[in-house]
């Protein structure tokens, strides 16, 4: 408990310090359940329930976002909770383009916390957001390198069909390298102005082999409410 108040002070800090500067501020909490939690291609959960706040003024934003698995805590999966405090900054390089540059701690109650730095780099073509981040933990030594793309397909004045696909290499300094892979299908109902529900199914896999299954088929719900 002691390492996590040290954790979310910070945080805490820098979203109350722009708050009393700021005009304009919106803070969307988000509350998500998926049948599987999928990073990178590597599975860390099943039934998995993933609430989530997020503080925006203009292009700056901080967040914390959680892993808490609803079963199989023991043996043998010991799926266990994750607690991620995120901070990041985005510049406008053009009308169609976007630089973000930002840093995520990965907190662990029962294991080893590391912190990882990112810079991204954002293109509108022929409305589709493309996206290349790279990502470097500096307590892991791995390095990340990301490519993705977003479309999205309005279906009526309330809901749309966004279409997701990613792929990207991981290069850890002690166990090598492998790739992984993704597409999502998400659909987002306008419940009221500032509340959206979504339903998703999602695709993963890597090429990283056994012991860990490589493909994962999942889906969730979610529902985000803005103030």
């Amino acid at each position: 408990m002691k390492a996590f108040r040290r954790l979310l002070l910070p945080v805490m800090l820098v979203v109350s310090t722009a708050i009393s500067h700021a005009e304009e501020y919106t803070i969307n909490v988000d509350l998500t359940f998926d049948t599987k939690y999928v990073f990178r291609g590597t599975q860390l959960a099943d039934d998995v329930f993933h609430p989530s706040v997020e503080f925006a003024q203009g292009d700056f934003y901080a967040g914390i976002w959680a892993a808490q698995p609803i079963e199989n805590r023991g043996a043998p999966e010991e799926w266990t909770d994750e607690l991620d405090f995120y901070v990041g900054q985005g510049w406008a390089l053009g009308e169609k383009t976007s630089l973000d540059i930002g840093a995520a701690h990965y907190y662990f109650p029962t294991g080893k916390d590391s912190t990882e730095p990112f810079i991204g780099l954002t293109r509108e073509i022929s409305n589709v957001a493309a996206s290349v981040y790279l990502y470097r933990d500096l307590d892991l030594d791995v390095t990340t390198s990301e490519g993705s793309a977003r479309y999205s397909l309005p279906l009526s004045g309330k809901t749309s069909l966004d279409l997701g696909a990613h792929f990207g290499l991981i290069d850890g300094d002690n166990f090598g390298k492998y790739l992984y892979y993704g597409a999502d299908v998400v659909v987002p109902i306008q419940l009221k102005e500032n509340a959206i529900f979504s339903f998703g199914v999602h695709y993963d896999d890597s090429d990283e082999g056994s012991p860990t299954p490589d493909s994962h088929f999942h889906g969730s719900t979610s529902i985000t409410i803005g103030f």
